[in-house]
């Protein structure tokens, strides 16, 4: 699934996944489910670990550490339209195709959905907006 947030001050216009911040004290999968629940009004299960990485955005000098985790649909209805943007379901095939997919999402696509427990690092460089100008898989060996 794939959320386009329209207005989102720090990238607007870009295909991301759902997902928000770790509120104080709050484990990563307790933060998963609120965030998917929050934005897209489904329950999930079977949480996974999938990437764990950051980014650095150069103009305005802020750096993210992100989890992609995949999960299974447990309960409830998706909402088509959030507050944060449009929702879809898309294969990968078809998130490939978004032209303003987030680019760390466009190198990852391939491990995504690779159907192995390999659990990615990687980092990101932005300069401007979703202009991306680095970015790294690390190697665990």
């Amino acid at each position: 699934m794939l959320h386009r947030h329209p207005s989102k001050r720090i990238m607007p216009n870009v295909w991301m996944a759902p997902g928000g911040k770790r509120e104080f004290n709050e484990g990563l999968f307790e933060c998963a489910r609120r965030e998917i629940f929050e934005e897209t009004g489904l329950k999930i299960k079977n949480l996974r670990v999938k990437v764990a990485g950051n980014a650095y955005m150069k103009d305005i000098d802020l750096e993210l550490y992100f989890h992609f985790i995949l999960a299974d649909w447990d309960s409830g209805e998706l909402v088509e339209e959030a507050d944060n943007g449009i929702l879809e379901w898309l294969t990968p095939e078809e998130m490939a195709q978004k032209e303003n997919l987030l680019p760390e999402i466009r190198q990852l696509l391939p491990y995504l959905f690779d159907g192995t427990d390999r659990v990615i690092s990687c980092k990101a460089v932005y300069e401007e907006g979703i202009k991306m100008t680095e970015f790294l898989i690390e190697d665990p060996f």
